[in-house]
């Protein structure tokens, strides 16, 4: 079985700089690197803090940076990225111990955007608003996957970095799913409210949400979106159409 070298995050006290682990564990061809991270866990580092659940790609819990990039661990094998890792936290939130984040400032952003369904107050109750799959509505909401909200590009958007206040790339991504849905009854305050200065217009389109997303989904597209849809609206309420 392949050595494999990992470099792990450990926490360090306050005002002290962050230090690195080194260890080297023995892996199967088909690890994963959350694998590597129980392996150290049952060896040489029985109190390494990880966050995971469901070990299969969906929940996006155990997302991390690993090797500068910020990756699923489970879905990740190994010799897909090499045999020498650097494994760190999340970067833009804080950490709570070691690998593991506190995620209140990445769901604080997601609230200011109000993310939830309201309905349309006009829509009939007791029947269904259909939507085919083919049609312009149907095609509008289905352009991009499933979020996970596993918060990798969330830390991988320096715009979240260089301000915290930006809502980020998830945040507005649900925001355009919402925004195009023809049963939604708040569609003008949640574009006004998207729209604004820790919003969509702050980004700067580096696409790296795009580029780390275990999903497949391109930020970068929705946000590009709602600057149309934001500017159209604008453009409306000067001109009174």
């Amino acid at each position: 079985m392949p050595k494999v070298s990992v470099a792990i995050q450990r926490s360090a006290k306050a005002g002290e700089p962050v230090t690195f682990e080194r260890h080297e564990v023995e892996m199967t061809e088909r690890a994963s690197i959350l694998d590597a991270l129980f392996a150290l866990q049952r060896g040489p580092v029985p109190d390494l803090a990880f966050r995971f659940s469901c070990r299969v790609g969906m929940c996006g819990s155990c997302a991390m940076v690993v090797n500068g990039q910020e990756r699923l661990t489970c879905s990740t094998l190994i010799k897909s990225v090499g045999y020498d890792l650097k494994i760190e936290p999340l970067r833009n939130l804080p950490v709570v111990r070691d690998l593991a984040v506190d995620l209140k400032p990445f769901f604080g952003a997601y609230q200011r955007t109000m993310p939830y369904f309201v309905p349309r107050p006009d829509l009939d109750k007791n029947d269904f608003y259909r939507i085919p799959h083919a049609s312009k509505e149907g095609k509008a909401l289905n352009n991009q996957p499933q979020c996970i909200d596993c918060g990798a590009c969330y830390s991988s958007c320096t715009l979240v970095t260089l301000n915290p206040r930006y809502v980020g790339p998830m945040a507005l991504n649900r925001a355009l799913s919402l925004v195009t849905d023809p049963r939604d009854g708040r569609r003008s305050e949640r574009l006004k409210l998207v729209t604004q200065e820790d919003g969509a217009f702050r980004c700067h389109t580096l696409g790296n949400c795009r580029d780390v997303c275990p999903r497949g989904i391109s930020p970068t597209h929705s946000i590009e979106r709602l600057k149309r849809l934001g500017v159209w609206s604008m453009l409306k309420a000067v001109f009174g159409r």
